[in-house]
């Protein structure tokens, strides 16, 4: 315990008072120590690498799970390739066409949008139900199965488009994947 410093400092001869205000203020305008500033500075820097890192693994997953989405609209694809395909055969590519949006809203940089539009566009050339009836009950009538032929062909090439802006998107993926 230091002891009391009379109310000048002339005054005291004990020297205990006189120093101990010295050491005081030397401590206060030396700071911190270098192995403390190096030690903070370098957990600093370790947190901030371990948030990068971490906010790069979550989108990682994320267009992992947008890369597998790609893949379910190509099967999709497959499945309706093999048929002329109406309105009630596009549930599936519906379902997943939501979930591409979705993933156009989180990477807007990624091409999705390509794909959405290609499988829009896709959509507007199957065949409605009540043509798709007409050609059943009269097969043998010309203009109805030139029509389905015609619209079976711009499937098929609107398939292909889709199957384009696909590979686009998940080589953008692959691409960032990589990183």
């Amino acid at each position: 315990m230091v002891p009391p410093c009379s109310s000048s400092p002339w005054q005291n001869t004990d020297d205990t008072c006189g120093s101990g205000l010295f050491l005081a203020s030397t401590a206060a305008s030396e700071g911190f120590n270098d192995t403390f500033t190096w030690v903070a500075l370098l957990t600093v820097l370790g947190l901030v690498l371990a948030a990068v890192y971490r906010w790069r693994d979550k989108r990682a997953k994320l267009l992992e799970k947008d890369y597998v989405v790609l893949d379910k609209v190509v099967v999709e694809l497959d499945t309706l390739q093999s048929l002329t395909a109406t309105h009630a055969d596009l549930g599936g590519l519906r379902r997943e066409l939501s979930l591409v949006k979705q993933a156009e809203k989180r990477f807007p940089k990624i091409p999705f949008g390509a794909v959405v539009d290609t499988v829009e566009a896709y959509e507007t050339t199957v065949l409605s139900t009540e043509c798709a009836k007409r050609i059943t009950k009269r097969i043998s009538d010309k203009k109805s199965v030139t029509e389905a032929l015609e619209l079976s062909r711009r499937q098929g090439a609107k398939i292909a488009d889709v199957r384009a802006a696909i590979d686009t998107a998940q080589r953008v993926i692959d691409r960032r994947l990589r990183r």
